[in-house]
């Protein structure tokens, strides 16, 4: 018997694409001159919705006419950027859908060969940079045979710029021509569109790209609202005034949280972004406290230091509303961050299931401050199981892996159909989540796969096998998880090697010149004879973890 979990209400969704929604629907809350994005260090920097439209449509047709995006059709050229955080950053997003391209977002903090793999897996021979991404830019593009007049530095101070580096193409970004695009009203067309590509590596280690549709983002927008704005209506039909909405972009914009929650939510709400070109501690909290940020999402590696660091005064007396996901949050330390926001009556909601691995799935506000990871309810539009291997719905009480299905899913993987096929059921897409029913709350209880997050930031153990691997001095690897105060999980590598041939601070230095910093083996190196498999050669994993706590909680009994 099935046993499928359902929003009792569904909603209707418009049929529109993601640009007519924010810029032409009376349905979007910010008007012409609502200023939308600033820059945090100099607000005398800024766009409004009017001029946020312009720029982006000038960035449109500098892109088709320049280097035919879009030309030969929508959905197919992809552009690869990789900017730290700048308010010209959403008008390359919305520019580059405008035009027909795919925008593929690329964490600022990869090497050049992270970025050389990301431009191949997705086809990508245009690149978009910020001036501190340069010279990996550069790096990438020669390796993958890209001319550098197809490498465009994107800049919002001292004024607006996107320009070649080679071939001296700029656009004209006062008077420059517009390009706008096409609206879409058909359903199917879409639910079928490929609009962005956000990547995120699997347990194999092979970075995929999450293919996200006008109606993925459109939904994700859309759903959440209709009973948000039905409290705004009460809460100003009762004579009470709504809280502005003022947040700080300080998180990659490569991570679904970031798009999401940058780029298109507080577009559509009317809500001013205020852009860090990179998270540091002491700007953070100046900006936190002289911006009077209202709207708050984070992680809860920063929860954890927000909660404990003594730098923590006032700065965050304004903040009215707080949300972490990205990484499990316990209760513990939500209450000691709650304790810090607002006038310590701010209760910070947790979601689960928005994520760059799978694109846009569902939003599930967890529960009461539950170490267990509770979460309810299931939004409207959505619908929700609990399986065991045979794809049969446990009983309530029993564990299994939650699959999902609604108009928030990914369409699947950007050319890769064996990994597709292997991630959906039918039409279920499968999450990797292992949770149960009790007493109709869910509980997360694990991650099927071996994925590792730091930071919200998302891990590969088998990148980091396949990598030492390729040391000659290591003959076999593997990394597993150490977990760390604030949800986030480390990687500690088990290698089989002679420690006379090469040290830990070797193997450390190998790694951190070839993976992003937030890859790094924080956990430690262990020296082993052997390691530990199953008869058909398949590391056993568990073993590993199980060996780690053993031997983390050692080294923390000592100190």
């Amino acid at each position: 018997m099935s046993r499928v979990y359902r929003h009792p209400q569904n909603v209707d969704i418009p049929n529109i694409d993601l640009l007519s929604l924010l810029f032409d629907s009376e349905l979007c809350a910010a008007q012409e001159d609502t200023p939308l994005h600033f820059s945090a260090t100099n607000t005398s920097i800024f766009l409004t919705k009017a001029s946020l439209r312009a720029l982006a449509e000038r960035i449109a047709f500098f892109l088709q006419s320049r280097f035919g995006v879009g030309a030969q059709g929508r959905n197919k050229d992809v552009v690869v950027v990789m900017t730290s955080g700048q308010p010209a950053a959403p008008a390359a997003f919305y520019g580059i859908i405008a035009a027909g391209g795919v925008f593929s977002a690329a964490s600022p903090s990869f090497t050049p060969e992270e970025l050389v793999r990301q431009i191949k897996q997705g086809k990508g021979n245009l690149v978009v940079v910020s001036e501190d991404s340069k010279e990996v830019g550069i790096k990438a593009a020669k390796i993958c045979g890209i001319p550098l007049k197809r490498v465009l530095v994107l800049t919002s101070e001292p004024e607006w710029g996107l320009k070649t580096l080679e071939g001296g193409l700029a656009l004209n970004w006062k008077t420059g021509n517009r390009l706008t695009w096409k609206r879409v009203t058909d359903y199917e067309e879409l639910k079928k569109s490929l609009i962005v590509l956000l990547y995120s590596s699997g347990t194999t280690g092979v970075p995929k790209g999450v293919m996200l549709s006008h109606l993925n983002l459109v939904a994700e927008l859309y759903i959440p609202s209709v009973q948000g704005r039905e409290w705004a209506a009460k809460e100003v039909e009762e004579g009470r005034e709504l809280p502005e909405y003022r947040t700080l972009a300080h998180l990659p914009v490569a991570h679904i949280a970031g798009l999401y929650g940058y780029f298109i939510a507080p577009t559509y709400s009317g809500g001013a972004v205020y852009w860090m070109r990179k998270f540091s501690w002491k700007p953070f909290l100046q900006h936190m406290k002289d911006l009077q940020i209202t709207i708050f999402y984070t992680v809860p590696s920063i929860f954890l230091r927000i909660a404990k660091s003594a730098d923590v005064t006032d700065q965050f007396r304004t903040v009215q509303t707080a949300i972490t996901g990205a990484a499990p949050m316990d209760g513990e330390l939500q209450q000691a961050a709650n304790a810090k926001l607002g006038t310590g009556d701010v209760r910070i909601s947790q979601t689960w299931g928005l994520s760059e691995t799978t694109g846009a799935v569902t939003i599930m506000p967890r529960g009461d401050s539950d170490i267990t990871g509770s979460i309810s309810p299931i939004m409207p539009n959505m619908e929700m199981r609990i399986v065991n291997e045979e794809w049969h719905d446990v009983d309530p009480g029993q564990p299994g892996e939650v699959i999902v299905r609604g108009p928030l899913v990914t369409q699947g993987y950007y050319d890769n159909p064996i990994a597709t096929q292997e991630t959906f059921h039918d039409d279920w897409f499968c999450t990797g989540d292992i949770a149960v029913d009790r007493g109709g709350k869910f509980y997360i209880l694990d991650r099927k796969k071996e994925l590792l997050k730091y930071k919200g930031l998302q891990i590969a153990p088998a990148e980091l096998e396949s990598l030492l691997d390729t040391h000659p001095a290591i003959q076999e690897a593997a990394i597993v998880g150490v977990p760390i105060e604030g949800g986030s999980e480390v990687p500690r590598a088990y290698i089989v090697a002679d420690p006379g041939k090469i040290s830990e601070n070797e193997v450390k230095d190998f790694v951190k010149s070839k993976l992003a910093n937030y890859k790094q083996l924080r956990g430690g190196v262990v020296y082993v004879d052997e390691l530990p498999k199953n008869a058909n050669g398949k590391i056993l994993r568990r073993e590993l973890r199980d060996r780690a706590k053993k031997e983390v909680g050692q080294v923390s009994a000592k100190l």
